[in-house]
């Protein structure tokens, strides 16, 4: 959906969830000026029967002078937009209306119509904001107005647990916009009242430790306070991982720390919640929801404790002897040299839908971009020998465009229009076979995190170099290898 096209209906209301927060607040303004910039009335309206008077999104309310009213029934309008919310859901007040859009990141649980933008994969629905904004022509001078960029930014901030849980790379791109930084520093300073401190000092008393992990509970509260308890009980020396945990309506909202290779936060999370919520977030902190008990998180924690194998590229000895041999299928992909994009030396991360890729920009490192969008490094030398390049120029779309990140001066660098078409010469050779059990890899690219697969995808090495192995998503080997 375009939001151009709700620009037609001139008077708007635009309501968020019964006790919003910094998102859904965020969101609706940004909206509003979004549409009055449209020559159209935009009112911002919440229902339910409690107030808002969390310190922080008070603060942030008044910095930007933003009118939110609670109401009891809906003010005349042509259109209801339900903002980070969906129109009849159980956390929003159900207004009769004419017509009714939704914008939201959560999981959908309506009838969708035409006027329907529902996207669970993003962090925030200020992301969701961004995102559609970016489809815009002419756009810029909105985006990058100040306060807008503040208002979108601190929605992501606030949704995400200060950031520990932005897991698409939209949520990626929105955290480096131009912010005004005072006003963000002075919001952050203002989430703890004293109560709260109280749930702080009352959730690390007392801890369970499953093998390496510890597990605390917090009484009800904000997501941010059980990030902040989290932070604390990390720094706890016996510790490689810990998660922070609160029940709230529904299920059990959770924070997870980790300071160890061996542990990503954003993979423990998600696979605490998976089949009953999500989790997401970065190699470090993470968090998640899970509808389901106390008891099944502790279940589930021990079960993550065995559930995976380990390989580390050229350490771990693993028995390639009975494993088939396959060829790369002549695909056409795209490639780009890394010396049209940057000057050697450059901090560069390699921005892809799994996650961010940090390196050193080197002549010899050329980046692929894969049947589904997706972004790896291979050296000059093996893609010499394993590619023919047919120069065409490369006009693949993908949900997100591959990107390269300029760390030195935090520019998003789009790679497709530097890239050519190659496919496979036939001669790249491995061997490969189907995991049955979990399984993290350490590659020889990067030694100080892992690369996770599934039953059912791929162990994959080069057949000269059987150190040399990898994960491939199922999905994508079929589209790329052949049986020999």
């Amino acid at each position: 959906m375009n939001i151009r096209e709700l620009a037609k209906y001139k008077n708007i209301i635009l309501q968020i969830h019964n006790i919003p927060d910094a998102d859904a607040v965020s969101s609706a303004w940004v909206l509003q000026k979004y549409f009055e910039r449209h020559n159209c009335k935009a009112k911002i309206i919440y229902g339910g029967k409690i107030r808002i008077t969390k310190p922080s999104l008070l603060m942030f309310i008044n910095a930007l002078n933003i009118d939110v009213q609670m109401v009891y029934e809906l003010p005349e309008a042509d259109l209801l937009i339900t903002v980070d919310c969906q129109y009849g859901a159980g956390n929003v007040e159900k207004f009769p209306c004419k017509e009714f859009a939704v914008i939201d990141h959560h999981v959908s649980e309506i009838k969708e119509n035409d006027f329907c933008e529902i996207n669970p994969a993003l962090g925030s629905c200020a992301t969701l904001i961004y995102s559609m904004l970016l489809r815009e022509a002419n756009i810029d001078d909105f985006v990058k107005n100040e306060k807008i960029s503040t208002a979108l930014y601190y929605g992501l901030y606030t949704d995400t647990n200060g950031l520990a849980e932005i897991r698409h790379p939209f949520d990626r791109d929105l955290t480096e916009v131009y912010f005004d930084r005072a006003l963000i520093k002075k919001l952050k300073n203002a989430n703890l009242t004293m109560p709260e401190l109280s749930i702080v000092s009352s959730s690390l008393k007392e801890c369970e430790i499953v093998d390496n992990i510890g597990l605390f509970r917090a009484e009800p509260c904000d997501p941010n306070i059980l990030g902040f308890s989290s932070d604390i009980a990390m720094q706890v020396d016996t510790l490689e991982a810990c998660v922070v945990f609160s029940n709230v309506n529904g299920g059990i909202k959770l924070s997870v720390r980790s300071c160890s290779r061996e542990i990503m936060a954003n993979e423990l999370a998600a696979f605490l919640c998976e089949g009953f919520g999500g989790g997401g977030g970065n190699l470090e902190k993470a968090g998640g929801f899970l509808k389901n008990t106390e008891e099944f998180l502790i279940s589930r924690l021990k079960e993550y404790l065995v559930a995976f194998d380990k390989i580390y590229a050229g350490k771990t000895k693993v028995d390639f002897a009975s494993a088939a041999r396959y060829k790369k299928l002549q695909v056409p992909v795209g490639f780009a040299k890394c010396e049209d994009l940057f000057q050697p030396g450059t901090k560069i991360t390699i921005r892809t839908l799994e996650g961010d890729v940090d390196r050193i920009a080197e002549d010899n490192l050329y980046f692929m971009i894969g049947v589904e969008g997706e972004v790896y490094p291979i050296l000059r030398e093996k893609f010499e020998k394993n590619y023919i390049v047919l120069h065409d120029e490369y006009k693949e779309v993908f949900e997100y465009p591959p990107a390269i990140i300029n760390r030195a001066i935090g520019r998003k660098q789009p790679i497709s229009r530097f890239a050519k078409v190659c496919f496979a010469n036939g001669e790249k050779i491995v061997k490969a076979m189907q995991i049955s059990k979990r399984t993290k890899v350490f590659t020889y690219w990067d030694t100080e995190k892992y690369y996770s697969g599934k039953p059912g995808d791929f162990l994959v090495a080069n057949e000269n170099d059987l150190g040399d192995c990898y994960i491939v998503n199922e999905r994508i080997f079929y589209k790329t290898y052949e049986k020999m």
